[in-house]
């Protein structure tokens, strides 16, 4: 595997050019050619989950006035951030703001009738909050009791408009609608802890992040069968400046233990908890008995197979040969290689055992429209 600085080292050492201002360009050119390949070749998925919150009776502390625009609850507001209709006295209805940790909720449109009970009635939320790293979203289901209901698109805010004209709610859904980065359900789920799934290609992270190995892995700071890796003298959090408690999966990090004492395979990282103290997303497989400090390195791998990561740096030299320092021997010659890889790529990216996206879904065929016989 060759890390975002190796990648970056290799291309400028070919262009024969090591100063700061080619490197740093060189390196822009590398993560442009990685996010080509992994858009075009792989679906990169993730999924996310989420839990419908369904509708409810609430008690208030008080009666409201006419011209009334906000309301205090008798319990601070436990869910997410969001927005739902709510049924006051006289059949009033308003789309009120519920925030996290706040007994205060408020709306637009003052009440017109004052209240003549404290209790009242939401009708479920029906907006949820998606990850900011979703590129497209491949489907979205929720599951009912034991059953998994599939939602169908709407693609328009027109069509949303339309179906959604009402506000009604239910259990079973049947559209999702993504809007300004909210996915938003009909009907209305009318019962709270449901959950949804939302199985999405991810956005390609920028490779940028340089390689690094200050300090060492602490004595018994990484065995087998454990997640957890100690470091000795090294600042992660501080000086490296990775965030702390954050889910890092997104950025594609790495770290390897130097031989012999480690046992050099590149692990990801899922997540830094102190700067000292970083949880690998999988549990290390047959790492010697570390009994003193020993090296190590941290460093972004691209998402693309590691027996494709040269064909990244031959992509970025067809762009610099033809732009930056225009030569068409050189641009051949990279092409070349790129065009040898890229056949490899297609070979490999068309096996069912990676994550691929190679074309249109296939048409679902229905087995009971199939003839068997015993003869």
């Amino acid at each position: 595997m060759k890390s975002f600085s190796k990648l970056t080292s290799l291309a400028t050492s070919l262009t024969q050019n090591t100063s700061a201002a080619n490197t740093a360009l060189v390196g822009q050119l590398i993560s442009d050619q990685h996010r080509y390949l992994i858009q075009k070749y792989f679906d990169n998925e993730r999924s996310v989950q989420l839990s419908t919150i369904g509708n409810a009776t609430l008690t208030l502390t008080g009666l409201l006035a006419i011209g009334a625009t906000s309301a205090t609850l008798s319990a601070a507001w436990t869910y997410p951030t969001n927005q739902q209709y709510v049924n006051f006295t006289g059949g009033q209805q308003r789309l009120c703001l519920f925030t996290l940790g706040s007994a205060t909720i408020t709306w637009t449109v003052g009440l017109t009738l004052a209240t003549t009970s404290t209790t009242i009635t939401s009708l479920g939320v029906q907006d949820y909050t998606i990850p900011a790293n979703i590129s497209k979203i491949k489907d979205d289901t929720i599951n009912v009791g034991q059953l998994k209901y599939l939602t169908k698109e709407i693609k328009t805010r027109a069509e949303w408009d339309t179906v959604n004209f009402l506000p009604y709610n239910s259990d079973i859904p049947n559209y999702y609608f993504i809007y300004n980065g909210k996915l938003s359900i009909f009907p209305i789920p009318s019962t709270t802890g449901n959950i949804i799934t939302i199985n999405y290609k991810t956005r390609v992270p920028d490779l940028s992040i340089a390689d690094v190995s200050d300090g060492t892995i602490n004595t018994a700071g990484m065995v087998a069968g454990s997640t957890s890796v100690t470091g000795l003298g090294t600042a992660w959090i501080t000086t490296d400046a990775f965030p702390a408690n954050t889910d890092v999966s997104f950025f594609n990090l790495y770290l390897a233990a130097t031989p012999p004492n480690g046992d050099g395979i590149w692990y990801p990282i899922s997540q830094f908890t102190s700067g000292t103290t970083l949880t690998l997303a999988n549990p290390v497989i047959n790492a010697p008995n570390i009994t003193n400090a020993t090296k190590y390195v941290i460093g972004q791998m691209p998402l693309l197979s590691e027996d494709f990561h040269d064909m990244i740096v031959y992509g970025a030299l067809k762009t610099y040969y033809t732009s930056i320092v225009p030569d068409p021997n050189r641009f051949k010659e990279y092409d070349t290689l790129y065009q040898e890889r890229l056949r490899l790529l297609e070979d490999y990216a068309g096996t069912k055992s990676v994550n691929v996206d190679l074309g249109d879904v296939p048409a679902q065929v229905n087995p009971n429209l199939f003839y068997f016989s015993n003869n």
